[in-house]
């Protein structure tokens, strides 16, 4: 028992540098994202970020997004297990975090390769990046909760609950950028809404069910 325990504090205490590292060399490469990511309780000013100039190299951070797909694969051990403790912290949520890197990276590549022929490239990569902002402090906060819980552990219930309003949290991102998606894609609404319907409900849909599997 004792060195199963040492072996599941090992993998905690190399997630919890690996975290540390990642947000160091964030804070070398984009302090501004860095300040933005642990401020996670201040909103992300829609209107000021669509009118800045748009550079792809600078709104889009691979340090954060293996970060998220860090957290997020935490949270989907969490709903497997259906408990949460030290030893969520082990190689399976490598693996999760890897599908949901791989996932939406090609998901994104189709999506914009698709838009450029409509001449939407720009404005679809700007609600991408609002939405990853906003992303990246729901990470952070529930990342601060997993690592400060990860010594007391969760039982059946509340492993599931917290799961859950990770979930509910990605969801309302999602809803509350559908006036943006109006807004900036300049589009017929049935276009739009069919495109939300294939880009944003098929794919968690489809998720979903492999995980049933």
């Amino acid at each position: 028992m004792y060195e199963l325990r040492e072996f599941s504090d090992h993998h905690f205490g190399l997630y919890v540098i690996l975290t540390l590292v990642l947000l160091a060399v964030l804070k070398l490469l984009n302090p501004w994202r860095l300040k933005s990511l642990i401020r996670f309780w201040v909103g992300v000013g829609q209107t000021e970020e669509l009118n800045k100039p748009f550079k792809l190299s600078r709104d889009f951070s691979i340090v954060t997004f293996i970060f998220r797909g860090l957290i997020f694969g935490v949270v989907l051990s969490i709903f497997q297990n259906k408990s949460f403790h030290l030893s969520s912290f082990d190689v399976a949520v490598l693996n999760y975090a890897g599908v949901f890197m791989i996932f939406w990276g090609l998901r994104t590549f189709l999506e914009t390769g698709f838009m450029s022929f409509f001449n939407k490239q720009e404005s679809l990569l700007r609600l991408f990046y609002i939405r990853v902002l906003l992303k990246e402090k729901m990470s952070f906060f529930y990342g601060c909760l997993l690592f400060g819980f990860a010594f007391i552990g969760f039982g059946e219930t509340p492993s599931i609950l917290f799961a859950a309003s990770y979930a509910l949290g990605l969801l309302f991102i999602h809803l509350n950028m559908l006036k943006l998606y109006f807004r900036q894609l300049n589009a017929m609404p049935v276009y739009i809404i069919l495109y939300i319907c294939a880009s944003e409900i098929a794919p968690i849909w489809l998720a979903l069910q492999i995980l049933k599997f």
